[in-house]
Order: C-alpha cells, then structure tokens, then sequence
C-alpha cells in the first residue's frame, strides 16, 4: 500500500475516528507452567533460570516482549542468555515491569502469536549483593527470592509453578533452613534433595498457583559457605 502525507489535523481526525483496529489489541495469556531454578554459589552470587510456557489468547496481542524481574541492579548483563522454543533471541534493558530490576526477553522473530503457545527461556549467570545476615542465627546467612509475575490485567488462569533453590556446594543435608511465606498455595515443607553434583536442593511445586502473583520462597545456611563480603 503506497503511503500518503496527510495535513496533521486530518490524520488526527482519522485516528480519533477508528473504532477497530491493531491498537485496540491488547495482551492476553495464559501462563501454564513456569520452571525456576535458582542457584547460590559458592561465591555469594545468585544464578536464575527461569522458563516459561505461554498460551496466547485469541485476538490478544501479539507476546512480543517477556519483562523478567530481578532482584537488583547488580547483575551482568554478559552472563544472560534466552531462547524460545530452542531460538536464541535478544536481551533487551528496556524492562516496563512496576519498579525494581529487571530486563526484556526481546522475542524478535519468534513472537507468540494469538492463540499460539511457546517456551521462554532465560538464564542470569550472575547476580550479586543478594545475601543477608539471618535475624535468627548470627552464625548464618539467609537467601531469600522471589519470582517474578506478570499484571492481572494480562493473565489468566492457573500455573503450574515450580521453584528450586539450589544451596552453595558443600553446605550438609542437616545444615540448612527453609522459609516460606503464607502465600504459597502449595505444600508448606519443600520436597528435599541431593542433587548429582552434591548440591542439597528445596524444591516447591503446585498446580493451583498463577502467574500474577509473586511467591517468596526463603533458605539459610551456615554464613561459613560463602565469603563475608558478600553477606549484605
């Protein structure tokens, strides 16, 4: 279609006038399932990884750009990398979440179109300053997250959600706490593990949770793991 310049008012008249079109689209999904991994190294840094299963709603909006929030601003944008379906695509620092840390899954190509479903992959290889002293033991130190949600304006229905803290190599089975806050939906105790690497994991799952909300999930162990520096 050949394009025309119009006098400034008459564009303006035909823009008030229009009564369908892409710009009453607006964003509307579902979020099925969402897998988080979070891990605390050796060093006091925290890793994410985080992935995603959408199903876009029919006539919504195209799910062009996936906002990721963070727990603060000191991470590495070098150590990020997302995929969909497989599909590496761009990180973006134009982050339009309600305050805080974060970034952009830039979707590019790969955009989840209306009534289409995709996997969102995003892994932070480094965040820091995300270690605090345990108000109860002076002796530990206490690793708090939180994961990241999306307006309930936008999405719907339930997710199944599960979220596993990886605790810094060495820390023993008997050694460490878990915290949870009261607005879980799922089982109180988390499913408790030794991963292949050692590693003791927590694991919370449930099937009733949804994707506007943000659950807190909580661990300490003993501060002797990680250096003293990166204790906040």
């Amino acid at each position: 279609m050949k394009r025309r310049l119009f006098p400034v008012l008459l564009a303006l008249v035909l823009l008030l006038s229009l009564t369908s079109s892409v710009f009453a689209q607006s964003y509307s999904f579902q979020l099925e399932k969402e897998v988080v991994n979070v891990y605390w190294n050796s060093d006091g840094s925290m890793s994410l990884d985080y992935v995603f299963t959408f199903k876009n709603d029919s006539g919504a909006h195209a799910i062009d750009f996936v906002d990721v929030g963070l727990p603060n601003s000191s991470y590495r944008t070098s150590s990020i990398y997302a995929d969909v379906d497989g599909n590496t695509v761009n990180i973006s620092s134009d982050y339009q979440g309600n305050g805080g840390s974060g970034v952009a899954v830039d979707m590019g190509g790969y955009a989840i179109p209306a009534g289409g479903r995709g996997n969102v992959h995003i892994y932070i290889g480094y965040i820091d300053r995300v270690l605090h002293p345990d108000d109860d033991d002076e002796n530990y130190a206490s690793a708090v997250f939180g994961n990241t949600w999306f307006g309930s304006e936008y999405v719907s229905g339930s997710t199944d959600l599960s979220v596993t803290m990886h605790l810094p190599p060495g820390v023993l089975a008997s050694e460490p706490r878990y915290h949870l806050r009261e607005n879980w939906v799922g089982a109180q105790e988390p499913e408790i593990k030794i991963n292949n690497d050692g590693r003791v994991s927590y694991t919370w799952r449930s099937p009733n949770a949804n994707g506007h909300t943000q659950y807190i999930f909580g661990a300490s162990f003993p501060k002797s793991y990680v250096p003293a520096s990166a204790i906040a």
